[in-house]
């Protein structure tokens, strides 16, 4: 195990910021309270709350103001990839970073969702049979297409 005082390896830091590269790498991240960049504060928790609420009836100005929000986002955690990737840390200072940075992951994501309509549980309902359904076909087209293939040989 790795000491907080520590001085981060290389090898470390490649895993953070491959880690970060990852799909859903951020499901379970705790958003930050806040952020600052380019000295503009955004309280991004209590934004993303607010916006992820109203989910489905935005108005065009909580719509634009979620695109604004994005972007600073966007903006810090490009600073904290930058950081992660060029200064010397320790473990815990890294390790921090790359917590911030995934919960900035899960809140663009999470702002991204607010902008799409709210779907009702029906809706979601018949999404899911009619994937599934198509998942049964192909893995059905699959097997026979072995089997066909072998009365052939």
């Amino acid at each position: 195990m790795v000491s907080v005082e520590e001085k981060l390896s290389d090898i470390e830091r490649q895993n953070y910021l491959i880690k970060l590269q990852k799909e859903f790498a951020f499901a379970g991240a705790v958003i930050p309270s806040e952020i600052v960049i380019e000295g503009r504060r955004l309280y991004l928790k209590k934004f993303v709350f607010e916006m992820s609420k109203k989910r489905g009836s935005l108005t065009s100005e909580e719509i634009s103001k979620i695109d604004e929000a994005i972007s600073i986002a966007r903006k810090k955690r490009k600073e904290i990839v930058d950081r992660l990737t060029r200064e010397d840390l320790t473990a815990g200072q890294a390790k921090e970073l790359y917590e911030n940075a995934l919960g900035i992951n899960r809140a663009i994501d999470t702002l991204y969702m607010a902008t799409e309509p709210k779907t009702s549980v029906d809706e979601e309902i018949k999404k899911a049979k009619i994937e599934e359904g198509r998942r049964w076909l192909n893995m059905i087209r699959k097997i026979y297409s072995r089997e066909e293939k072998r009365k052939r040989d």
